[in-house]
């Protein structure tokens, strides 16, 4: 039986553990690949619900406006007659 020498044996485990890192290293990357692709999606939707909610207001108002306006003419007419 041929039993391998150590110096091919510790050979073939650093070659392992140079691939592990390998694999470790590129999931890392992709991780924070990601995390940058949310930050950017989470101040996207951020951005949309700023831009609904001054529409929201901007609506609230005018509608608020709008009915002051209507009962100050209808007092108005009331009180004329």
């Amino acid at each position: 039986m041929n039993v391998p020498s150590i110096e091919s044996r510790v050979a073939a485990l650093e070659a392992i553990v140079e691939q592990i890192s390998h694999r470790l290293n590129s999931i890392d990357n992709r991780l924070n690949n990601m995390d940058n692709r949310m930050d950017g999606g989470f101040t996207n939707i951020e951005n949309r619900i700023n831009s609904n909610f001054k529409w929201l207001v901007g609506l609230l108002t005018t509608v608020l406006i709008a009915n002051i306006g209507t009962a100050v003419t209808i007092i108005l007419t009331l009180s004329k007659s």
